[in-house]
């Protein structure tokens, strides 16, 4: 088999991940060891002939990349199975994150909350820093609290892993939606693989502007999105954060965290009457929480709608 690997900018890393969820099936990954390291795009194919094709159609959408891309052969292994070699598990406090061909063979505490996950579609794993900044966020609120009390909305959801993870620290309502249906059916798979009951998460097939109003308002709204979206759709992310909740954005590059964090803070002070918010730097990538104070309703005008 032959395997493509290229290396690729850090920057290019969320819209290549975003264009591999749109398709039904995938031979591509993305691999990041840790800070500090270089950022690849990979793929597996069985003919050379079939990965220049796969080449040359990424690059359509990708005019950054170069036209050629380093092939190799896989010798004496399943191809197929290649990509397990660069997914490991994760946790923070009781949230483990274990690939599903562990299951068994990975210790996990008794009491862990459990999500088993595999990365064979291409879509969101956890093995990203952007979701597990946003997977940190919700814990955060959470400590404290009766979470069956605690609405989430995950925005974007890509395979669905920070709405199921909500559903397995027993949150009372998540809802997750994304403008992909093929995302959508994998966070059904997902759940289902999982066992968590269908009234324990939902899942719909909505853009932000339909999305946000059928989740409802939320004590915690995950967005892990790139930059450029959440922009536009900030009022929208705004409008949807309850009166005491946390508005919890990712897919944010560190450079960019700045102009980000200051265009929220001053939409969410006009709209909410006050705003706190922080943000952290996970490698290359960061957040941003904005916490809407208790007992402020929304200011008297309504987000504006886009098309």
């Amino acid at each position: 088999m032959i395997e493509l690997r290229q290396e690729i900018p850090a920057e290019l890393t969320q819209p290549l991940e975003d264009w591999f969820c749109g398709l039904t099936r995938s031979s591509w990954m993305l691999y990041h060891e840790g800070p500090g390291k270089p950022h690849y795009v990979m793929g597996y194919f069985e003919t050379r002939e079939e990965a220049r094709s796969a080449w040359a159609e990424l690059r359509q959408s990708f005019r950054r990349l170069p036209e050629a891309c380093p092939m190799g052969e896989l010798a004496d292994r399943d191809w197929k199975e290649a990509y397990k070699d660069h997914l490991r598990p994760w946790n923070h406090g009781r949230l483990h994150w274990v690939p599903s061909w562990m299951r068994g063979s990975h210790p996990v505490p008794t009491d862990a909350a459990v999500i088993w996950f595999d990365a064979g579609l291409a879509f969101g794993t956890g093995d990203h820093p952007t979701t597990r900044l946003c997977a940190i966020r919700l814990m955060d609120h959470l400590e404290g609290k009766d979470p069956s009390k605690l609405r989430v909305t995950d925005a974007g959801c890509g395979s669905g892993i920070l709405a199921l993870s909500a559903a397995r620290l027993g949150c009372g309502k998540v809802a997750g939606f994304d403008r992909d249906p093929e995302a959508v059916r994998v966070s059904l798979a997902n759940r289902e693989a999982n066992g968590i009951a269908a009234g324990s998460a939902s899942f719909a097939h909505h853009g932000l502007e339909a999305g946000l109003p059928w989740a409802g308002p939320a004590d915690v709204v995950l967005a892990n999105i790139i930059s450029d979206v959440l922009l536009i759709y900030a009022d929208n992310l705004i409008a949807a954060t309850a009166p005491g909740g946390v508005l919890a954005l990712s897919g944010i590059l560190a450079a960019e965290q700045a102009r980000v964090r200051s265009h929220f803070e001053g939409k969410a002070r006009a709209a909410w009457g006050g705003c706190r918010s922080d943000g952290r730097v996970m490698g290359e990538w960061s957040d941003v929480a904005l916490f809407r104070p208790a007992g402020l309703p929304n200011a008297p005008s309504s987000p504006k709608s886009r098309a």
